[in-house]
């Protein structure tokens, strides 16, 4: 009897030492698969710059994995991952899917910096699509998580994001503002590889405030950055962007290459709303150069690319310089279509530098058809609208009264020109007006 409950127990305790090595055996397998799942994620980030197609492999490898071990947190960095993939190559529908697809692993286990990730790129694709509001929106969401937790790095690209709204609105000086603070914290973090963003913007801004050669030192720090960081994305946005500032310095060939450079690097990297604006700008370069028809005809290509992105903000711009292409052809009426629809969607969107410039080509389109009244109706909606552009930054800043200073005596204001012409017309008007109508009397 004894010897078989010696056996018994002997057995029992063979059967729980399977068990534990089983039970252990299993648990080490879980620790390794979600190991793995992150160790894919993280390849993934490293190289969606550089080459997407592994990108895109690492990042469905890592999905799999994650859903058969039901593991979360890796499953919903896998589908922000592929999410982010989609919005590289400008698939913002199916971007967006993958995003809330994100956001629901996210919740369920209450991990509110992955839903801020999700929020900060959701607001991105909105950025691009026009939604500027809407944008904001889902940045100040993602920007409030990163401040509560002190997430200085998550901050940095939260500023650095919201900036690039206020640049579309036309709100330079908040938006040069918001790109120095995320700038400064990188610099904190001692992080020039996310910083290159920040100089991207800073020096558009710079751009548009007429200090070109400040703006071309910036550019080209930035392509060293990238290539430093084999970031192919920004180093095709510096090499576009210097390609536009030798363009405003009337500067051509040199800006011609800059643009072929970044035209065939956006190429490779599928990057549909890149090509989109560099077709755009090499087509200004062919208008410069008087060669209007091939002008138009890549001003459509960028068209129809902006329309396939649902991309609003280039859409307008792509059909103001329809217009402009039109007016130089003589074919004004034609010309105030593509203004009209342009500025329709600029209002929509409240991008209102594209409103501004519609407001000053459709001033000069009547202006060059004789039709004083409507010319003389767009030079004071351009006039108000300035005005009220140069109040808020005004408000903003007091350097910037001097910035604008610097910039009028730069630059000739042709508004200011117009208007001058336009009373001067409605002047003697009146007085043939008044001289035929005593001629008749007379009679």
């Amino acid at each position: 009897m004894k010897i078989k409950l010696k056996n018994i127990l002997f057995t029992l305790l063979i059967i729980l030492l399977n068990l534990s090595v089983i039970l252990v055996a299993q648990t080490y397998s879980e620790s390794e698969i979600k190991t793995k799942v992150d160790s894919l994620n993280k390849k993934c980030i490293e190289n969606w710059y550089s080459d997407r197609e592994l990108a895109s492999n690492l990042a469905e490898q890592a999905l799999d994995m994650a859903i058969e071990a039901k593991y979360l947190k890796g499953k919903g960095s896998a589908l922000n991952n592929i999410g982010n993939i989609h919005l590289f190559k400008g698939n913002y529908d199916k971007a967006l899917e993958y995003y809330h697809k994100a956001i629901k692993s996210f919740e369920l286990i209450d991990l509110k910096e992955g839903i801020a990730n999700c929020n900060n790129n959701i607001g991105l694709i909105y950025e691009y699509q026009g939604e500027y509001y809407q944008a904001l929106n889902y940045l100040q969401k993602s920007l409030s998580f990163e401040i509560e937790k002190n997430n200085r790095e998550g901050i940095a690209s939260s500023y650095n994001n919201i900036a690039s709204i206020y640049y579309y609105l036309a709100k330079y000086e908040e938006s040069l503002e918001f790109f120095t603070k995320s700038a400064s914290i990188y610099d904190e973090l001692d992080n020039e590889k996310e910083k290159v963003s920040c100089l991207i913007n800073i020096a558009a801004i710079n751009e548009i405030q007429g200090y070109y050669e400040k703006s071309i030192k910036i550019n080209r720090e930035v392509i060293r950055l990238s290539r430093k960081y084999k970031n192919k994305h920004e180093e095709a946005m510096g090499l576009h962007n210097l390609g536009s500032n030798y363009f405003l310095l009337n500067n051509l060939e040199e800006s011609a290459k800059y643009l072929n450079k970044a035209l065939i690097m956006r190429d490779e990297l599928n990057d549909k709303s890149g090509i989109s604006s560099t077709l755009k700008y090499l087509g200004r370069i062919y208008e410069k150069k008087k060669q209007f028809n091939r002008a138009i005809d890549l001003y459509f290509q960028s068209l129809k690319l902006s329309e396939e992105l649902e991309d609003k903000r280039s859409i307008a711009e792509t059909f103001t310089l329809i217009g402009e292409n039109l007016m130089e052809k003589g074919n004004y009426n034609r010309a105030t279509e593509y203004f009209y629809q342009s500025l329709e969607i600029a209002r929509e969107i409240g991008a209102r530098a594209e409103v501004l410039a519609n407001y000053q080509q459709l001033t000069m389109a009547y202006a060059s058809i004789n039709e004083f009244d409507s010319s003389s109706n767009y030079i004071n909606l351009y006039a108000s609208l300035k005005d009220s552009l140069s109040i808020e930054d005004n408000q903003e800043s007091v350097s910037t009264n001097e910035k604008l200073d610097k910039k009028a005596e730069r630059q000739p204001d042709k508004i200011r020109f117009y208007r001058i012409v336009l009373t001067i017309t409605s002047f003697i008007v009146l007085i043939l007006l008044a001289i035929l109508f005593i001629k008749r009397s007379k009679k």
